[in-house]
Parts: structure tokens; sequence; C-alpha cells
């Protein structure tokens, strides 16, 4: 058992190395985007779109407020594959009647004329009941089509930065830090996620000392 004070030794360096992480994943998104010279394509996306005929509408701003807030794209490598999600989000619940549902939170953004667009339903989730809203936007002020999805930026990566991350969360996994990590850690790691980062830098520490045997003393055991 190690003495006391070096527990609590690398516990303060564990929270210094979690102190840095922030640091440096705040640094990462504030380097922000670079616009490429040429779009590059990338998938198609299923999406609701308003139609001109909203003018036609005297509730068009109520309308309007509903769809901010609704999701109204979904995108996949093929169109196969969008439409594959859409489904999927019709399974969940979070689509009813081709137009996406609200969640109640949601729903208290509205305005009262806005509210006046969507009924409330109850479904079951993990035998527990849900409520959602649907929204009954016209049908004339909005159409489901397909639309080719672009790439039109790329993110901005600083190597030293994402050099310094990783070093810091390989320092995490070494005897003694790992221990300590999950003696702070507050949330239960129920998918073994640490674990399994672990064992990848033992199997590839073992895999970097097989490069001092030749092919031969591997294949026959002599190391």
């Amino acid at each position: 058992m190690k003495p006391k004070h070096i527990k609590s030794k690398r516990l303060q360096e564990v929270r210094k190395i979690w102190k840095r992480q922030r640091q440096i994943s705040e640094e990462i998104r504030n380097l922000g985007y670079l616009k490429l010279d040429k779009p590059i394509r990338n998938g198609w996306f299923k999406e609701i779109a308003i139609t001109n005929k909203i003018e036609l509408y005297k509730n068009k701003e109520a309308v309007l407020e509903v769809y901010a807030k609704v999701e109204k794209m979904f995108w996949g490598r093929t169109k196969e594959e969008a439409q594959k999600k859409w489904l999927n989000q019709i399974s969940k619940n979070l689509i009813y009647k081709d137009l996406p549902t609200l969640s109640k939170k949601q729903f208290n953004k509205l305005s009262d004329k806005a509210k006046n667009l969507c009924t409330p339903f109850y479904y079951r989730y993990q035998k527990k009941l849900k409520l959602r809203f649907y929204v009954r936007i016209p049908k004339g002020a909005y159409k489901i089509k397909y639309t080719r999805a672009y790439v039109t930026h790329t993110k901005i990566i600083d190597a030293k930065l994402e050099s310094e991350f990783a070093r810091l969360n390989n320092q995490l996994l070494k005897r003694g830090y790992y221990e300590a990590e999950q003696k702070l850690y507050k949330y239960k790691d129920n998918w073994n996620f640490r674990n399994v980062e672990k064992e990848k830098l033992i199997s590839k520490k073992l895999l970097k000392n097989l490069k001092k045997y030749s092919i031969k003393d591997i294949v026959k055991e002599n190391i």
C-alpha cells in the first residue's frame, strides 16, 4: 500500500491534468474553421423546407416559429441512409405524420399562437410514459425533399495541442494516476471506456517491444 502523501500527490496531479485538458479543449474549439475554396460533396439531406405558399396563411408567423424549433434535416451518405434515419426517428416517435415532434421543453418556449399548432401525445419509452407534441403545419406550407450535402469548412487543427492532449490522456492511464482518477471521477463508467483505453495502451507498448526481435524469433516464440 502506497503512503498517504503519495496518494494525495497523485490526486493533485490528476486535477492539474484535468484542468490543462479543459484549457486545451477550449483552445481547440477557439481555433474555429477554415472555409474551403471549393465545397466537397458529402452525402444527402432529407429535409423539410418551407414553400412560398406560406405567405398565403394568416398564421404565418406562428408556423415559422414552430418550424424554427423542429429538427428540419437528416443526413445520410446516400438517399437510402437518410431515409433509414428518417424512419428511425418515426419509430422513436420523434417524427409524426412526416413532421418532427417537439419536446415539452421546446413547447414551453413557444408563444401562445404557436402552441395552438401543437397537440400533446404520450408514448411509452422504457416502460415509462413520455410526453411530446406533434405539430400541425399546413401541407401547402412545406415540402419534403432530398438535397445534396456539402462540406464547406474544415476544422483548423493544431498538432501541438492534439499531441499534448493525447499525452496527458496517456498519463492518466498509468499506474497510480488511473486509480486516482477513478477515485475522483463522480460518474460510474458502465461502458469501461477507461479500461479499454488502458488495454489499448498496454497492447501498443507490447507491439512496440516486438520491434526489437526478428520475425524468425517471433514465429519460433524465442522472445
